[in-house]
């Protein structure tokens, strides 16, 4: 049995290993460390990296792509972050607006997996799968970037939701404000 869920664990890992995703490009002011593409300002420090999401749900990736960004106010006065700040070009020009958690959660509660037939099931899987729906609503909202006001020395981190990148891009353009950073499609 431990062989099995070894060999199990290896072969998925390989699998996340084959599949194609996005670099950062180093280019401009654009300086790379790790996965992460980092432009500093007088103003502001800014990393960004593609979020490989994990754990619940799982299905979340079929629908949206999901960009970590870390924002650091390197001044003395308050910074204000709206999702107007953000957006992604793919490689035609078409542009994506961040979704709202709100939409993000709307989207994912719908789920034809979180929709079991109530007169079908017994109390207790009633209850996991209210459960479920739960972990799925704190996932979302814990890793999801807070937008607002960042207090001067402060750092925001979290993930901003686009409508999911088509895999037939081979690059995109992620802009904060005036900023741009390439990602190039691996493999």
């Amino acid at each position: 049995m431990k062989s099995i869920i070894f060999i199990l664990l290896i072969s998925s890992l390989l699998f996340l290993g084959c599949m194609s995703g996005y670099v950062p490009v180093k280019q401009g002011n654009v300086e790379i460390s790790g996965d992460f593409a980092i432009i500093r300002s007088d103003a502001t420090m800014l990393a960004v990296k593609i979020d490989l999401w994990t754990g619940e749900p799982q299905f979340l990736p079929d629908y949206f792509t999901t960009i970590n960004v870390r924002v650091q106010n390197r001044t003395r006065e308050n910074i204000r972050i709206e999702p107007s700040h953000f957006a992604v070009l793919d490689e035609h020009g078409l542009q994506s607006d961040t979704v709202s958690l709100e939409m993000v959660l709307d989207v994912v509660l719908s789920h034809h997996s979180l929709i079991p037939d109530r007169f079908a099931i017994a109390v207790e899987t009633q209850r996991e799968n209210q459960n479920r729906i739960n972990n799925i609503r704190r996932n979302i909202m814990s890793r999801s970037f807070a937008f607002g006001e960042l207090l001067p020395g402060a750092t925001k981190e979290g993930v901003l939701f686009f409508p999911k990148i088509d895999n037939k891009n081979q690059e995109f353009v992620f802009i904060y404000n005036t900023n741009e950073i390439l990602f190039k499609k691996t493999k």
